[in-house]
């Protein structure tokens, strides 16, 4: 979806760390999505690439958490 997003740097998806999975409270996989500023977030939900991924994610999980943050580098 990089490249397809406007506003989307970067997507990585992985399991946790097992020296920490203890703390994962069942969650056994991760998503970031790096945008280039906090107005992307909407692009990023709205647009067609996520919604399709979104609806393949809803078929396969029971449950999800998520949530934005900003942070500088």
């Amino acid at each position: 979806m990089v490249g397809q997003i406007p506003g989307l740097l970067k997507l990585e998806a992985n399991a946790p760390l097992a020296s920490t999975a203890h703390r994962s409270q069942g969650y056994n996989m991760g998503l970031v999505a790096v945008l280039e500023k906090a107005d992307d977030v909407k692009v990023y939900a709205d647009h067609p690439a996520h919604l399709v991924v979104q609806k393949y994610r809803e078929e396969l999980c029971t449950d999800t958490l998520a949530y934005d943050l900003e942070y500088s580098e």
